[in-house]
Formats: C-alpha cells, sequence, structure tokens
C-alpha cells in the first residue's frame, strides 16, 4: 500500500450479472453494471490497498419478483418459485462475512442451485447452446402468460 488505508468493499451482485435470464432484462442490466463497475474500482483503488469484491449469488428470498414489473410494466405481483426456495439473505451475508474475516476471497458465485451453476459452465464452454436454452425459457414464459 502506497500510503492507503487499506480495507475492503463488497458489491453483492447476482448470478444473474454473468448471464442474462428472460423477464429480468433491467435487473440483470443493473447487475452487469455492478460488475463492471467493481472491475474498473478494483484496478483504481488496488494502489491504495483496498480489496473490492463482487459475490454473485443465485437465488435468495427476497421480494424480488413480488416487486418486479412486466414488460408492459404492470407489477408482476408473486414471489417465483425458485426465489421462495432461495437461500436464507442472513446466511448469505454470514458467508460473504466469514470469509472475509477469514481472509479468504469471497469474489465469485456462492448460493447456487443446480441449474444456476450448470448455467454458468454453458455460458463459458457451449454459450450458444445456452442462448437457445434461454430463448425457450422466454417463449415458454410468453405463451404461458397469454
Amino acid at each position: 500500500s502506497k500510503g492507503g488505508r487499506g480495507g475492503a468493499v463488497v458489491w453483492v451482485s447476482s448470478v444473474q450479472g454473468l448471464f442474462g435470464l428472460p423477464f429480468r432484462s433491467s435487473y440483470a442490466a443493473s447487475k452487469f453494471a455492478v460488475q463492471g463497475y467493481a472491475e474498473a474500482m478494483r484496478a483504481e483503488l488496488s494502489c491504495e490497498g483496498v480489496r473490492v469484491h463482487t459475490v454473485s449469488p443465485g437465488y435468495i428470498r427476497t421480494g424480488l419478483s413480488k416487486s418486479a414489473l412486466t414488460g408492459d410494466g404492470s407489477a408482476h405481483g408473486k414471489t417465483d418459485d425458485a426465489t421462495s426456495s432461495g437461500a436464507d439473505p442472513y446466511d448469505v451475508a454470514c458467508s460473504i462475512l466469514a470469509d472475509l474475516a477469514n481472509g479468504r476471497n469471497p469474489d465469485g458465485t456462492i448460493a447456487l442451485s443446480f441449474s444456476a451453476r450448470a448455467a454458468l459452465w454453458l455460458k463459458f464452454l457451449f454459450p450458444s447452446m445456452l442462448r437457445k436454452m434461454l430463448e425457450k425459457r422466454f417463449q415458454k414464459g410468453s405463451s404461458s402468460s397469454t
């Protein structure tokens, strides 16, 4: 550190900041922005001894899906099954803080379901396959909502 005080900044992004899901385009865009902002911040603050981390959890039991807006701007108004069966927010926060306190790097993904882990692997190994799967998911969701 060149006179810096050190410390750590932890951004909580989302696995949706690594790949976008249908019906969550605005949310995915905001989480992709967090990823990029933290990446730039990491480089800028490194000489001050400040560590910048980005944690990308899978589904967490929050009000996200209930307060989400649909494509026409109306309220989604319900909690999705994936969200309701997601990780407890307190447990996720404790996991992140424990990693920091124990000197482990909390960067990366946590609390991921099997399907989220599989999607991440597909994104890096077979991106066109993931894209086709997400397109089918969108088409299925679009037809069931009409």
